[in-house]
């Protein structure tokens, strides 16, 4: 399932390399979510990192003027969500 949501991004990662045996690659942006309240111990905004590519995607994010607003294609995953489109709507 996709869907297209304006959010607050803080900021971005990217990272490659091999732990213990195990590759990673990854671009993970910081994006602003409301927190869920349903069990009423948690109010507010909290910050969920989503993957949106692999570390050669950093170089596309790295002169943004963090934080902005983007509107971003979700895709809900069985590994979680993962964005799929970006496009920088202004500056937060």
């Amino acid at each position: 399932m996709k869907f297209k949501s304006v959010n607050t991004i803080l900021g971005v990662k990217g990272n490659k390399g091999e732990f213990e045996g195990t590759a990673y690659d990854y671009t993970k942006l910081r994006v602003v979510m409301d927190v869920s309240e349903k069990n009423g111990t948690e109010f507010g905004f909290d910050v969920k990192e989503m993957p949106v590519g692999k570390s050669d995607e950093l170089a596309k994010y790295k002169d943004l003027p963090f934080p902005i607003q983007a509107e971003l294609e979700i895709e809900l995953t069985t590994k979680g969500p993962e964005i799929v489109s970006f496009k920088v709507v202004n500056k937060a």
